[in-house]
């Protein structure tokens, strides 16, 4: 599902831009199997870390500045019917990264948790306070 299209025009909650995402969900694609650009758009539009139509040129900008980094490998495919295609595959560096990555969403997560229960404790304990019956006495009369 994809939070901008259903909530981004009404303004029901803030989006939190996931293109950031493209680079970490393209490597995690590529540890599972070697693919072409235009499978990894479809693969990556099935993604809920990805905005749901992931930018065609960003994905292949975001290929090519990972190959030049020596994060993946590519080479051409010439199939029996159609244009040949650029496979693309994870390098060492690219699993290395990848690896980074998860360690640091696993921080991110945490972070958010923690601002998550806070906010929760924050409700619920404006909710019980509202509960609570007014005694009439102010302070520092």
């Amino acid at each position: 599902m994809c939070a901008e299209k259903e909530y981004g025009t009404n303004k029901a909650y803030p989006s939190i831009p996931l293109e950031k995402l493209v680079q970490p969900a393209i490597l995690l694609l590529l540890a599972r199997n070697s693919a072409h650009g235009y499978e990894l758009i479809q693969k990556l539009s099935g993604m809920d870390c990805v905005d749901c139509d992931p930018d065609t040129a960003t994905v292949y900008r975001t290929l090519r500045k990972m190959e030049q980094d020596g994060l993946v490998f590519s080479n051409w495919e010439h199939g029996e019917f159609g244009p040949a295609r650029r496979q693309y595959r994870l390098s060492e560096e690219g699993l290395k990264l990848l690896d980074m990555w998860a360690r640091g969403l696993e921080a991110r997560m945490r972070q958010i948790d923690s601002f998550l229960n806070d906010y929760k404790n924050l409700i619920s304990d404006s909710i019980t306070d509202a509960a609570k019956p007014e005694t009439g006495v102010k302070p520092n009369d």
